[in-house]
């Protein structure tokens, strides 16, 4: 559960980022919503008539820069994917050389060691946003597959869907789909709401046991 909060906050992190990087812009729509009031037809035509001089989450995505970058671009995407794939060496090697079922399920010690690289690779790639869009799918589907396997609660594998909105909300950005309704969607109102459900769900099933 730790890793589940932990993916979380990274995303919010991320969030909290993109909203000061476009402080006025967000604030300006905010003013406008307020003004508009409550009508649903009025709202959506003023979110949906275009972006309000707030950025794409892939333009955002691409122009964060939480290090200064010490190599060639193309030299410096292999370095970062460098790390995760020694991540996967290490745990492949281990699992060969130390496991019975090699084939076993994934541990805590490999989850915080896939995590760890997982995070700061895209972490320094992209930030907080994209370390937090990436995490939150990996430790949601670790979780649910363990917890799954025990003899008590079962939780459905859909916990692990609204987590991979802001995946696909980079994809389709990349692919050149992109809106500011849907930004809303994909990167804040389901991964959040979403998000939140799992590890909730946990803390009242082992607290209430219900």
């Amino acid at each position: 559960m730790p890793l589940l909060w932990l993916s979380l906050v990274t995303y919010l992190a991320g969030l909290a980022q993109f909203a000061l990087a476009n402080e006025s812009a967000v604030v300006d729509l905010f003013d406008d919503l307020l003004a508009v009031g409550p009508a649903p037809e009025a709202l959506w035509e003023t979110l949906s008539t275009g972006r309000h001089g707030i950025q794409t989450s892939v333009a955002f995505v691409a122009g964060v820069e939480p290090v200064t970058v010490p190599l060639e671009p193309m030299q410096w995407y292999a370095a970062l994917g460098g790390i995760v794939a020694f991540a996967l060496v290490v745990v492949g090697l281990d699992r060969l050389l130390r496991r019975e079922e090699t084939w076993g399920p994934i541990t805590l010690d490999e989850t915080v060691l896939v995590a760890a690289a997982l995070g700061l690779s895209t972490g320094l790639l992209g930030g907080p946003l994209l370390a937090g869009a990436a995490l939150m799918p990996f430790l949601f589907g670790v979780v649910v597959h363990h917890t799954r396997r025990g003899s008590g609660w079962t939780p459905s594998y859909l916990y692990v869907v609204p987590v991979l909105a802001p995946a696909a909300g980079l994809a389709a950005g990349v692919a050149g789909v992109s809106s500011l309704p849907i930004d809303l969607v994909a990167f804040v109102v389901v991964p959040v709401l979403g998000g939140l459900v799992l590890p909730v769900r946990a803390v009242v099933k082992k607290r209430f046991g219900r």
